[in-house]
């Protein structure tokens, strides 16, 4: 009786089997491999022999050459002298100094052609200046005028006003306070006339510190007023409230002063609660409302 395979014998049998199936996969992939390596070679021959056949066909002096065992050597290219690299690096120098050269040369630097156009018998600017038939002037000496970079600010339209007032009332050149003083063109004092001087200078610019006609001030342009009519007022506030005696509000007349009680700003009164005066920088002489109740009234004379 033969004898029963075991367990161990049929995993042996088994494990044989895989081994085997194992060993024929490795060789079937290699034969695969190497066909797949074989064909891409003979693709490559192929290439290279259309390749060469095009050579050949294109040079058949060379491929004869080649043919018969002699090889050509290809003549190195000739490189013209204006192409090198040293020559075109020297030129490019030039040129550039050159043109530095130019753009450095100073403004008074004559050519040679326009002095000749010019009548001119050198191009030295120290000569041309000082020659006698130079424009038939006499240049004492010829000066480099230097210039500094400075800082400014834009000036906007109410600073230029305000310089053409400036200037405006430095070229005054009329009858002052004082003079009308010593010879008033009015000898008697009262409201309407003072309110008609008042008024004549309505539109005048305000220039702190005025008392022209060209700009006034708000005590400059009172004491120009009452100067009219021979009364000499100190060209301030304080002064002017000193001058003249208090009176109550409702006693007030046209032609009485209107002084603020912190004494800062004085004008003339002109009734139904208006006064003439100059205001503030940038105003002018106007009539208009008393603005605060805090003011007392002076009154100068016997207007």
């Amino acid at each position: 009786m033969a004898n029963k395979a075991t367990g161990r014998h049929r995993a042996d049998v088994e494990i044989n089997v895989l081994e085997s199936f194992e060993l024929r996969s490795r060789r079937s992939i290699r034969e695969s491999e190497r066909a797949r390596l074989s064909r891409l070679a003979r693709k490559e021959a192929k290439k290279l022999a259309k390749l060469q056949a095009a050579e050949r066909a294109a040079n058949p002096e060379r491929a004869q050459a080649v043919s018969a065992g002699r090889y050509l050597v290809r003549a190195q290219r000739k490189i013209k002298f204006y192409q090198r690299r040293g020559f075109r690096n020297s030129v490019n120098m030039a040129v550039a100094s050159g043109l530095f050269a130019t753009f450095a040369l100073p403004a008074y630097a004559y050519s040679p052609e326009d002095a000749a156009m010019s009548r001119f018998s050198t191009t030295d600017a120290q000569a041309v200046a000082s020659a006698a038939d130079t424009q038939n002037l006499t240049v004492a000496a010829v000066n480099t005028v230097k210039y500094a970079r400075g800082s400014y600010e834009s000036a906007n339209a109410n600073e230029i006003a305000r310089q053409e007032t400036l200037n405006a009332y430095r070229t005054y050149s009329g009858p002052t306070a004082a003079d009308y003083v010593l010879n008033p063109p009015y000898s008697k004092l009262d409201g309407a006339t003072i309110l008609k001087v008042a008024a004549s200078y309505v539109g005048t610019p305000y220039v702190f510190g005025g008392e022209t006609p060209r700009g006034f001030d708000c005590s400059g342009y009172v004491a120009f007023v009452f100067a009219q009519f021979g009364i000499a007022l100190p060209h301030s506030v304080h002064g002017q409230n000193r001058m003249g005696i208090l009176i109550k509000p409702e006693d007030a007349v046209p032609g009485d002063l209107v002084i603020m009680d912190d004494l800062g700003h004085d004008g003339i009164y002109a009734g139904n609660g208006n006064f003439y005066h100059a205001p503030r920088p940038g105003d002018y002489v106007k009539l208009a409302p008393i603005y605060t109740s805090r003011i007392h009234f002076v009154r100068l004379g016997t207007n």
